[in-house]
This record gives C-alpha cells, structure tokens and sequence, in this order.
C-alpha cells in the first residue's frame, strides 16, 4: 500500500492518507524484494533516489493543500472535490510505485500486482462497483522481468476495469503469475462482457504486445464463458537466475 502523508501549513498538523482496497493475495515460492537490476536502465541509484524523494516531496505538498485549503472545504461540493482529488492523487503514486517504485523502493511481486491491481480499479472503476481481486504468484520471476511483468499487467487491468467490467455491478478479477525453469506467464482473467469476433488491438492491448514482444514473448487473448483471458509469455533470458 502506498502512504503519502501530506505537509501541512505551519500550525496545522498532518493528517496520515494512504490507499486500501480489498484484495486476496497468494504466494508460493515469491519473489524477493526487487533486484536493483529491475530498476530502469537510464537512472543510476543515486538519481533514482533523488528522483524518488523529489517526487513524494511533491505529492506530500499538492495533498497538504488540499486538505487545508478553507475554500476547498466551505461547502460541501468543495469538501467532495477536495476528498476525490485527495483519493486520485494517492492512487496514482499507488499506480507509480507498482510500476516503477516512484515514491518508495518496488516490493515483491505478490505485493506489487496486488498494489498495482487495487489501485487501478479503485481508480479506473465506478464508486458503485463491487470488484473481487485475487492476486497469485508461483516461482522465481527473473530480475530483468520483473517490471516488464508489471508493466504488462498494468495495460491489462487497466482494459479489464474500462471495458469488461463496464457498467457491471459485480466482477472478479484473478491475476497468476506462474515462473517455470524457462519462462514466466502472466494471466489477467475476468468475467466480464468480454468481445465478440476478432479482437481490435487498442493502445493498451498494443502496448502489452510491444512489452512483451521486446523479450521474445507473446499475448493471446481468447473468451471462454463466461471469462475472458489474456496470457503472456516470457522466455527466460539466458542466464536467469533457476526456480525456487
């Protein structure tokens, strides 16, 4: 869970914000923490702190002056307005640090789908929609996959809230993650409206096609009632550390 605690003006005092959604979460053989490998290429350590820190500094300032601005809160649509950017602000920096760590070190993988899963539909979903989450993990998921992995199921969640459970009051929603001795498959499954026909590559779809196809994978998506799938499939790279 993500936890940003907002600076307050001078004389008022911080209140404690963070970001909870229901969720089961099962794990055998996982993964530990990130690797400093999985980190993006560009940025050396030390850059990457000073970008983490800079970046928790700003959010920090952006919700201090939402919760204490006095017009925000004179009425009662303001107090709403207040409350729903306070809510997208700590859901994004959830989404950010699943993805890339933003505002504090990347967890394990179990942590980080089931972050990143919460997140978006807490995000992406209606406030009236009751989506079941369950998160599963087996094996040893290569270091040089780890965030190719999250990235990945980011796009994927992120079609399975907007369309497949478009307008649905109830949904369930299981994401596996299963490493083998040569390759490591994700399966983002629903019970959604699904699609009829041949499948119209969107951004996100395509996206994860792109991800995927820059280590030798693939992603199939396939119906089968009253689910919808999506598998991914990541050979291991050569000299990938063996399955615990």
């Amino acid at each position: 869970m993500t936890e940003l605690h907002p600076i307050a003006p001078r004389g008022m005092p911080p209140r404690h914000m963070g970001v909870r959604a229901g969720a089961a979460v099962t794990a055998a053989g996982t993964d530990r923490a990130e690797d400093p490998s999985d980190r993006r290429e560009p940025l050396d350590e030390t850059a990457f702190r000073q970008l983490r820190h800079q970046t928790k500094n700003a959010l920090q300032r952006v919700l201090g002056l939402v919760l204490h601005n006095p017009a925000l809160h004179a009425t009662l649509d303001g107090q709403r307005l207040a409350r729903e950017l306070e809510r997208r602000i700590c859901l994004s920096a959830a989404v950010s640090d699943a993805l890339f760590g933003l505002t504090r070190r990347p967890a394990t993988m179990a942590e980080r789908l089931r972050q990143l899963g919460e997140s978006v539909i807490a995000l992406l979903g209606d406030m009236e929609q009751m989506l079941h989450l369950d998160v599963a993990t087996q094996g040893h998921c290569p270091p040089p996959l780890r965030g190719t992995v999250v990235r990945i199921a980011h796009e994927l969640l992120g079609n399975t809230v907007k369309h497949g459970m478009h307008m649905r009051l109830l949904g369930h929603i299981e994401v596996r993650l299963a490493s083998e001795a040569s390759r490591t498959v994700l399966t983002v499954r629903d019970d959604g409206w699904g699609f009829v026909g041949t499948v119209q590559d969107g951004e996100g779809l395509s996206l994860a096609r792109q991800l995927a196809a820059a280590h030798g994978g693939n992603v199939r998506l396939r119906r089968a009632e009253p689910f919808t799938e999506a598998e991914v499939i990541l050979p291991h790279p050569r000299g990938s550390e063996p399955v615990e």
